[in-house]
């Protein structure tokens, strides 16, 4: 769940908890499946795990995950984003303030990117960008722009956008502008969500239930015996290239690539021997075929929240569409005039 609060230019963006910042984009991956020994009665009690085969994969991005369907998946993402900017520029403008509105959202990571998710939950799966990019999203880390956009802000300006002239906060409660305007709480921010979301308080992205199931995923992936077994094999391979990891979570969150915006030869020389070893003993294959099977778990037993949550999702997704599609007739319109 997010609350996106400006556009790119100008404002702070909050990262969306799923984003890859420098630490999420090196470690977004896991894999979940219910353990223990259980009584008769247990078993019983229990909601039947259904049995994924495992397959023989080195990537798992073309594989559709049974949380997809709830959460933005990056084309949905970008038309949110996109339109979400793009209603900010336009309240910005009857306001008389310049607002340069961002017509794309880019991950950063590139050709290895799910098509399906935003997330790369098994980590970067291919040997070319190991090669060229190790564990740094392709293009390198972003530069951070909040404390520059921030500091070169106009508070007159800031307050238009978010309701506040407070330029370390995000949102506030408006009020009367020097020039006599009634700035709305939450400002152009708040148009933009009420545009998208129905409320000036909504928020944009991804809904807390599905998050919430997608992160616990993530934590318990990492108890999955499979999991484990074949991360144990990954490490006993690692160790003969002379690496001293116990799983590629441990590889791709190592500290040392978070502290450059480009992949050192190190970190390209140990993302080359992860790959290697992926491959030698099928890790996305039984990581995958264990996310999916506690994924679909997850699924049947909060069908009906996830009912609402698809609902959501749509009414962003149309919402968004909408507001892209007027912007694209007031631009032929202009173009025609001109």
């Amino acid at each position: 769940m997010m609350k996106i609060a400006a556009g790119d230019q100008m404002s702070i963006i909050r990262q969306r908890p799923n984003a890859p910042g420098r630490a999420g984009t090196l470690l977004l991956a896991a894999v979940v499946m219910l353990v223990g020994c259980t009584s008769e009665s247990e078993e019983e009690a229990a909601p039947k795990r259904p049995h994924v085969q495992v397959p023989r994969l080195t990537n798992a991005n073309s594989r559709e995950m049974p949380l997809d369907e709830y959460l933005l998946n990056p084309a949905q993402l970008e038309s949110v984003s996109s339109a979400y900017s793009m209603s900010i520029a336009n309240c910005m403008r009857e306001y008389g303030f310049t607002y340069p509105a961002s017509d794309s959202f880019n991950s950063g990571i590139g050709a290895d990117a799910p098509k399906s998710r935003v997330d790369g939950r098994f980590g970067f799966q291919s040997m070319t960008h190991a090669k060229k990019w190790g564990y740094h999203p392709a293009g390198g880390f972003p530069v951070d722009k909040q404390q520059r956009l921030t500091s070169n802000a106009d508070p007159e300006k800031w307050f238009t956008l978010t309701g506040t002239r407070d330029l370390s906060e995000n949102s506030g409660p408006g009020g009367n502008a020097r020039n006599g305007h009634r700035i709305p709480s939450h400002g152009c921010v708040g148009d933009a969500l009420l545009e998208i979301t129905g409320s000036r308080n909504g928020i944009i992205g991804d809904a807390e239930v599905a998050t919430d199931l997608k992160f616990k995923t993530l934590v318990d992936a990492q108890k999955d015996p499979r999991t484990l077994k074949v991360f144990d094999l990954w490490s006993r391979c690692m160790r003969g290239y002379k690496y001293s990891y116990r799983s590629p979570l441990g590889a791709m969150s190592d500290a040392r690539w978070g502290k450059s915006d480009r992949p050192s030869s190190a970190e390209i020389r140990t993302a080359v021997a992860d790959q290697k070893c992926r491959s030698r003993h099928n890790v996305v294959g039984v990581w995958f075929a264990a996310d999916f099977e506690h994924q679909e778990q997850a699924v049947n037993v909060n069908h009906d929240k996830l009912a609402e949550v698809k609902k959501q999702l749509t009414h962003q997704v149309q919402a968004a569409q909408k507001i892209l599609n007027k912007s694209k007739r007031i631009a032929e319109d202009s173009g025609h005039a001109g």
